[in-house]
């Protein structure tokens, strides 16, 4: 039977990491940090987990999970979605003592019957996913993202958690609060749409960024030099939702003016110059009409006026 999280000191758990990639050695060393002790570090890669292993005070390091000990109580899986059953699988299959055992992994776009095999032996399983982005290791070899060292604002974000028992519950609200982080409680059925957010809001704003990038490519700007000059407003239009009351209270330009005349002058440019970024600018176009509406900024006709544009230079593209 599992112990009483309010009973379990930080001391008392023995940590096995399954997957020592950037998020996985983030919360490693982040735990290790508040006092959490690892009983082993597993990857693909035995260089990997060697390494990390040193880091948070680990003894056991190794490619397999067969290698965690069995007085293991908490398992981390920080693995690719896809891995992660398989993952369950085999942990399942070892010399655990699954009636004490956490067993949480950290996707974002799985719930926590991924982890069903170690459920079925009496494990506590859960999904605890942090709503951030971790810097990668980009073309230079260097990690992506500017924030590698900034440590202790890694985990300042909320964690998406969803569990089906309350001992899983308590256990993630005590990982992400040691980690300094805030909980989101995820209902399982809405898992998806959860992710689909953190993929809009974190990748396509990349996307957006570079597409805008592009488009100041035909001043002469290589992307870096054209980001300069986008910071600062990406900077204010984050600060004007944070004030706002609403999110729809931030927006500005042609459409929050009901101004169809600028949105046609962008449809013909891009028409001529890059007509394949039409359906990106009129899918966002469309969906900022429908924020302005909210916003109360523009009439039904000012509305119509400008969806019929872009429905028009749409169809005239998809036709090309």
């Amino acid at each position: 039977m599992i112990a009483a999280t309010s009973s379990l000191k930080t001391a008392d758990f023995r940590v096995a990491l399954v997957g020592a990639g950037t998020l996985g050695s983030a919360m490693a060393k982040g735990l290790a940090a508040k006092g959490y002790h690892f009983s082993a570090v597993i990857n693909r890669t035995i260089g990997k987990a060697e390494k990390l292993a040193i880091s948070v005070g680990s003894k056991v390091f190794a490619d397999a999970v067969f290698a965690i000990p069995p007085d293991t109580n908490l398992i981390i899986i920080a693995a690719g979605a896809a891995e992660i059953p398989v993952i369950a699988k085999d942990l399942a299959r070892g010399k655990l003592s699954f009636k004490n055992l956490y067993a949480v992994h950290v996707s974002g776009a799985l719930t926590s019957d991924a982890l069903q095999p170690l459920a079925d032996r009496g494990a506590s399983v859960l999904s605890l996913h942090p709503f951030q982005t971790f810097p990668r290791t980009g073309r230079n070899g260097k990690a992506d993202g500017g924030r590698a060292d900034s440590k202790s604002e890694l985990f300042n974000c909320y964690f998406g958690l969803q569990a089906a028992e309350v001992e899983g519950l308590e256990i993630g609200k005590k990982l992400a609060h040691d980690l300094g982080g805030k909980v989101m409680l995820v209902p399982k059925d809405a898992k998806t749409l959860y992710h689909t957010a953190a993929v809009m809001m974190s990748n396509y704003l990349v996307t957006l960024t570079s597409v805008s990038a592009e488009i100041f490519g035909s001043l002469g700007l290589k992307p870096k030099e054209a980001f300069k000059v986008f910071e600062p407003i990406i900077q204010s239009t984050l600060a004007n939702i944070k004030a706002g009351e609403d999110i729809s209270d931030a927006l500005t330009g042609p459409i929050e003016r009901g101004d169809a005349g600028a949105v046609e002058r962008h449809l013909t440019e891009l028409s001529e110059q890059m007509p394949h970024l039409i359906p990106t600018y009129a899918a966002l176009a469309m969906e900022t009409v429908r924020v302005a509406i909210r916003k109360g900024s523009i009439t039904k006709s000012e509305a119509v006026e400008i969806l019929d544009l872009l429905e028009t230079f749409s169809r005239r593209e998809s036709e090309i």
